[in-house]
């Protein structure tokens, strides 16, 4: 229950929403490393791209049990070690130990993808502003960050490691300044500690009374059950899984995050130079800046912002095309904006809203399930389309990618209209 209106629900604490911002900067300048990466040398930045991908999805996969039996807080501190210490690696080194260290950041950018959802929610209240949106909403500006910051520097892949250091460390700061989670200090009979935890980000009085909600989680998270086939049978829990891998599907159809890393390779195949480029990045902080003043003040709606994400998406690649058949200079920026219209579909409309979208309509006893399973599919598709996309360019040419792009963006606009209008009740 949620004891204030949607349109007033308070922010949460500062340390709090600090940590969300610097998780979604971190994920962003990831995804901005590997774009500087495969425009220096798109071939052999491939076993790069597929290093990371992978790591990302074991990193999904290796974070759930850690955070269980551990704690979130000593798992969030070894994800964001770990982002600084592979950051580092791949900054100073190449071959086979650069190789280990972008690895290393992709297993923690995993981790992170599990712990930061917990840290959010667990230890907010009851009717604050949600975090993991706000955190997605940011990931833009983080690459546009790497971006700029590598492209002006005569070693432009080792800077643009270092900048994703820095993010790994602002990101480790922040997790050190928050407590343990209160609903894991529950489970482990350690309910003082709970409280004190709440205490120390809300004060006593809002402690008082979320100590009685924390009970309540921490008693559903030890009735937790794995998804089985047999659950698969209820109506309910299967509409809810097939509207989740819709979800994942409108978010990594359309290209996902493919547009934004590849989107600095495309600008230079087009012979536009480092200025269009730099105009792309800054223009991914905007809009990272705008999707984040929209999900602080609009929370509601969010299968309708998926719906119009979908529909702007097919714009975009309509566009693409469009480009493609102009030619010339005028064909050259068509693609550049069609790019970004991209990248806004996803960031400002679709990848926000699609944080913690079906966990209403998820048993309780399925939550942890759920949330896992989309953890590890989402990494799972994101490195799909990425790697695959990059080896349509590499083999086949930008072009093909256009219309791979069109065809992708059809398809997921369709899939979302037949099935999100169900959950709107349209």
């Amino acid at each position: 229950m949620n004891p204030y209106p949607a349109r007033s629900a308070p922010p949460a604490p500062v340390r709090l929403r600090l940590y969300a911002w610097a998780a979604g900067l971190f994920l962003g300048a990831l995804e901005g490393v590997l774009a500087v990466a495969v425009t220096g040398t798109r071939d052999a930045a491939l076993p790069l791209v597929c290093v990371v991908g992978i790591a990302m999805v074991l990193g999904t996969v290796a974070a759930r049990p850690l955070a269980r039996h551990a704690g979130r807080r000593p798992t969030g501190l070894a994800t964001a070690l770990l982002a600084a210490i592979g950051a580092g690696l791949a900054a100073g080194l190449d071959g086979v130990v650069g190789l280990i260290g972008a690895g290393l950041t992709g297993l923690s950018a995993g981790g992170v993808l599990v712990v930061a959802p917990l840290v959010c929610h667990e230890l907010s209240l009851r009717g604050h502003k949600r975090l993991m949106p706000q955190a997605m909403a940011l990931g833009p500006a983080g690459a546009g960050a790497v971006a700029l910051a590598a492209w002006w520097s005569p070693v432009r892949v080792p800077t643009a490691w270092a900048v994703v250091a820095l993010a790994g460390l602002i990101y480790l700061v922040c997790a050190l300044r928050l407590p343990e989670s209160p609903v894991w200090l529950v489970r482990q009979d350690r309910d003082v500690e709970a409280f004190e935890a709440l205490r120390r980000l809300h004060g006593t009085l809002e402690a008082s009374v979320a100590i009685d909600w924390t009970r309540l989680d921490a008693e559903m998270m030890a009735e937790q059950q794995a998804l089985t086939p047999a659950e698969l049978r209820v109506p309910e829990v299967r509409a809810a899984v097939l509207t989740g891998a819709v979800l994942i599907l409108a978010q990594e159809a359309p290209l996902g995050a493919a547009a934004l890393v590849l989107a600095p390779l495309v600008v230079a195949d087009l012979g536009l130079g480092s200025g269009a480029i730099a105009v792309s990045a800054v223009t991914w902080v905007g809009l990272a800046l705008l999707a984040l003043a929209l999900v602080t003040r609009v929370e509601q709606l969010r299968f309708l912002r998926v719906v119009l994400g979908a529909v702007v998406a097919v714009l975009g690649a309509t566009f693409l095309v469009t480009g493609l058949t102009l030619g010339g200079g005028a064909g050259a920026w068509t693609i550049v904006v069609s790019l970004t219209i991209l990248v806004a579909s996803q960031s400002v409309l679709v990848l926000p809203a699609c944080q913690g979208a079906i966990d209403p309509r998820i048993p309780p006893w399925l939550v942890e399930a759920q949330r896992r399973a989309s953890a590890t599919g989402g990494a799972l598709a994101r490195a799909g389309v990425l790697v695959a996309a990059l080896l349509i360019v590499v083999h086949l040419g930008t072009s093909v990618l256009y219309w791979a792009a069109f065809a992708l963006s059809l398809v997921s606009v369709v899939v979302v209209l037949l099935r999100l209008p169900r959950e709107l009740k349209v």
